[in-house]
């Protein structure tokens, strides 16, 4: 939406289509950081956002070099992110045991953090070709604080849980993202962004139903 905004709907259409891309990259980005959940140290969450970040990295510069298709990529992300989902649901789940009340550092860290992940990527299309800035719209920029608070207030395992869960809900962005590519230029960004968000939320919806009704997930 602040893509439109700032660079006109006519840019957004260009980018759109990089930006479920970019769910391809951000799906590393979880694989990543799940996986390193695995090492048990004192560098154990600085190693988590490195491989994180690594893993997020190399498939978005390797994506940006790939023209996305209008059906093509879509299936492809959607299909991953079923199967991640699929993957990861039969994977344990840790509850947090112990309550610890969210405190005032925690809410401005993840404001700060969030706020300024978003200026960097909001501002990338003055800065970067279009292809690149659709990649790195997709950016876990709400997902990256609160893992690192559950990651350093409670331990790795609770931060693994949050990140197996993470795939069952980026299918949705495809949705978004490609009512936005049609969406837009056609009713403007305002109820663009509106059916956006509605096709979005009942795929959620259909989804979840239709994964449990034949038993993958729980």
């Amino acid at each position: 939406m602040f893509f439109a905004i700032e660079n006109g709907v006519d840019y957004v259409t260009n980018v759109a289509l990089y930006n479920i891309h970019g769910l391809f990259a951000a799906l590393a980005f979880s694989i990543g950081y799940y996986i390193s959940t695995f090492y048990k140290g004192k560098l154990e969450i600085f190693l988590s956002l490195l491989i994180s970040f690594i893993s997020y990295l190399i498939i978005a510069f390797i994506l940006a070099n790939v023209p996305p298709h209008v059906v093509l990529t879509p299936v492809i992300v959607i299909t991953l992110m079923l199967i991640a989902t699929i993957y990861f649901a039969k994977k344990e789940n840790f509850a947090i045991d112990k309550k610890i009340k969210t405190s005032i550092s925690d809410i401005f860290f993840r404001s700060l953090l969030t706020i300024s992940i978003f200026l960097i990527i909001s501002s990338l299309p003055k800065y970067v070709p279009s292809n690149i800035a659709g990649i790195f719209s997709s950016f876990p920029t709400i997902l990256l604080p609160l893992m690192l608070i559950i990651h350093f207030r409670h331990s790795r395992f609770q931060a693994r849980t949050v990140i197996k869960n993470t795939p069952y809900g980026l299918s949705s962005v495809v949705i978004y993202s490609l009512v936005v590519y049609f969406a837009y230029a056609k009713i403007g960004i305002v109820f663009g962004t509106i059916i956006a968000l509605i096709c979005s939320v009942l795929y959620v919806v259909i989804q979840g139903k239709v994964l449990r009704f034949f038993k993958l997930i729980k």
